[in-house]
């Protein structure tokens, strides 16, 4: 009996691995990955993105009154990154180095063990890889935590389109 719980508990537990790896993420907080700065609506509004000039990352903007929580992680900083094309391929997120278990385990309940793990002078860098999109976070020793979310939605759409040619 004890065997056949645990079988049946540890099928449960691949089926919830397999189903994170074939849902892709489609957008970030409704907003969708390559939807252009000037055009993004949610909840049927239109956001108006504020060029964080304090800001290293190129052509990074916040969003005035944005939810600064993520589950129950409090965050000090949410960037949305656009790309030369002013199209939404990027976020940033940071917050409090007490804060960085709770961040992972958002990241692990949702898409399992990270894929790829490096160590670069004071900082533990973790990855996941969820379809085109990269979940990279960094844990910058007793100082704070950065999450990023990449979309690769431009090789996507370029591989769909070139894989549907019927011009010849």
């Amino acid at each position: 009996m004890k065997k056949l719980l645990l079988a049946i508990t540890l099928l449960g537990f691949a089926q919830l691995g397999f189903s994170a790896e074939s849902e892709a993420v489609l957008s970030f907080r409704k907003v969708l990955w390559g939807s252009s700065k000037d055009s993004v609506y949610r909840d049927g509004k239109k956001l108006e993105f504020a060029k964080d000039r304090n800001s290293l990352i190129k052509n990074a903007y916040a969003l005035p009154g944005d939810d600064m929580t993520l589950g129950a992680v409090k965050l000090e900083k949410v960037l949305y990154i656009f790309n030369d094309e002013n199209r939404f391929y990027k976020v940033f997120l940071q917050g409090s180095f007490d804060q960085v278990e709770e961040m992972k385990f958002i990241l692990t309940y949702k898409y399992g063990d990270y894929r790829n793990e490096s160590f670069v002078d004071d900082s533990h860098i973790m990855q996941w890889q969820v379809k085109d999109v990269t979940f990279t976070l960094k844990e910058v020793t007793k100082s704070r935590f950065e999450l990023t979310i990449e979309s690769n939605w431009q090789a996507s759409s370029d591989y769909k389109k070139n894989t549907s040619v019927d011009d010849f």
